[in-house]
């Protein structure tokens, strides 16, 4: 009897064996689900970060939302549940940002730019397709860490460390400002003393026709540059809305003895109608005295500023005193043949819509006061400004 039970082994002996099979089978199944929860974030968060960044309209905006991406997702909980810590990225945040400019003409010219870095002038869109691909990484520890347990101790995952890595793509839906964007650029309130046309020039080069499905109003305007005998020193793509009172901040920063170059989509049109007429005019805008209005040459807006003859055009100054764009203290007009601009001083250069908001005034003066001209302008701004202005800048000296 004895040698029969030795033989097949007593019950407790049985329940250990169980216990042990359990051990063994249990707690790496709990690490494989959680090293797939592991790489279902990681694929998230790139997914995430692409998404972000190929909806702003510059490339420092879009590495801007990837890094608020990141850093939500890095300070949560999850992450810490998950033992998920982030391996490289910018700015060690686990994702870097590529662009991929896809020529669909030759797969063979397809160009990767980055890690984390705008795409070198100029924007090819004729021959390219631009997309932002998002690549994380993150190193993940074994839930239960089984380092101890034989042939378990050396498995990634189980007994030590994994790398996860995902990558997504995203069509870029601004190309145009994949070359940089908005940084931060200082104000100084230094205030204008130029006219607005005293150093803005007509280009010495006659208009290009313009090619069938070119979006730049100027298709050669870097040809002009390097026929110039000049070198661009700084570049950016900017959108104007034309329901924005206020400057649009280039993030460029100029200087005297530089020349700023500006053009703008063949596309951008803008108008201010809103509800009642389509928006119908370019950078140019729309001259109201030759028209024939009642406005008069010289006459006064609200601001007691001599308001030019035109309107709804595209504008700029080199850091004006006051973030509303009035007509006193923008410096020079923008369009198709005034495109070009010589700084007087050193200061952020800001673009904007110009509206002739002082037909409020002229039609009830005694609404306007001191106190309420400013929100009287941000409304008129709100109700008529439609459309919008896509603006690249180029400066060389």
């Amino acid at each position: 009897m004895k040698k029969q039970r030795k033989a097949h082994g007593s019950a407790a002996e049985f329940q250990l064996s169980l216990l042990v099979l359990f051990a063994l089978l249990a707690f790496p199944a709990i690490d494989l689900i959680f090293l797939g929860a592991a790489y279902s974030a990681t694929w998230f968060i790139s997914f995430q970060s692409a998404m972000a960044a190929a909806q702003q309209t510059d490339f420092n905006s879009a590495i801007k939302s990837v890094s608020e991406q990141t850093s939500r997702f890095n300070s949560g909980g999850l992450t810490k549940c998950l033992k998920m810590a982030p391996d490289g990225g910018y700015q060690s945040n686990g994702t870097d940002i590529f662009i991929d400019a896809v020529n669909f003409i030759d797969s063979t010219k397809t160009q990767t730019i980055g890690p984390n870095k705008a795409v070198p002038p100029p924007i090819d869109l004729t021959n390219n397709i631009y997309e932002i691909v998002a690549r994380t990484n993150y190193r993940v520890e074994p839930f239960i860490n089984l380092a101890s347990v034989p042939a378990l101790g050396s498995v990634p995952g189980l007994g030590k460390p994994v790398s996860f890595s995902a990558s997504v793509k995203r069509c870029a839906e601004f190309p145009q400002g994949l070359t940089r964007g908005p940084g931060n650029a200082v104000n100084n309130g230094r205030t204008s003393t130029t006219e607005a046309t005293a150093t803005s020039f007509a280009s010495p080069v006659s208009l290009p026709p313009q090619a069938a499905g070119e979006p730049w109003n100027r298709p050669k305007i870097y040809e002009e540059i390097s026929n110039s005998g000049q070198q661009i020193v700084d570049h950016a793509v900017v959108l104007v809305n034309a329901d924005n009172p206020d400057w649009t901040d280039t993030g460029i920063v100029v200087h005297p003895g530089q020349t700023i170059w500006i053009d703008f989509r063949a596309d951008g049109i803008w108008g201010g109608s809103k509800g009642s007429y389509p928006p119908e005019y370019d950078a140019d805008g729309f001259n109201y005295y030759n028209f024939g209005s009642m406005r008069k040459e010289g006459q006064l807006n609200m601001f007691n500023y001599m308001s030019p003859p035109i309107s709804w055009n595209l504008v700029g100054a080199v850091d004006p005193p006051k973030s509303l764009i009035v007509a006193d203290l923008y410096q020079f007009n923008v369009g198709k043949t005034k495109y070009k601009y010589l700084p007087d001083r050193t200061g952020a250069l800001k673009i904007g819509n110009f509206d002739l908001f002082s037909t409020f005034a002229e039609c009830h003066p005694e609404k306007v006061t001191d106190t309420n001209k400013e929100d009287l302008v941000r409304k008129y701004y709100a109700a008529h400004g439609v459309g919008t202005m896509t603006v690249r800048i180029v400066v060389s000296e």
